[in-house]
């Protein structure tokens, strides 16, 4: 079965950073876990910028993932994305999401990372 990604978009980063924690207490590993606030509301200080650019795992060039949310976007919205490799994965991951009152929540299929060759 192909990997999803299940996306929440929540109004705020704080309640956001709640479904985070909520879902790696349900057993999701935290490298299945991503949030991103959708709009800054501010310029990034410098002091944070070497830590964000650790964190450019960028999964919003998933799909159309971007302009599908664009209408719900206003004003420092976060999505959060969560890989799930079975239906049963994809639901918990639904249903943790659900808790926290999103804005809304998308299923979409997560394209296959293709394979590096090993050099030797």
């Amino acid at each position: 079965m192909a990997s999803r990604l299940v996306v929440g978009l929540f109004h705020s980063s704080g309640i956001a950073e709640d479904a985070v924690h909520r879902l790696m207490t349900e057993g999701v590993s935290p490298q299945d876990i991503a949030h991103r606030v959708m709009k800054e509301l501010g310029p990034i200080p410098p002091t944070l910028e070497p830590e964000l650019a650790a964190l450019e795992v960028d999964p919003l060039v998933v799909g159309n993932i971007r302009e599908g949310f664009a209408q719900f976007i206003r004003n420092g919205e976060t999505a959060v994305f969560v890989r799930a490799l079975t239906d049963e994965q994809v639901e918990l991951a639904a249903d943790v999401l659900k808790q926290y009152v999103p804005i809304t929540i998308e299923v979409v299929p997560l394209a296959e990372r293709p394979e590096i060759p090993n050099p030797r």
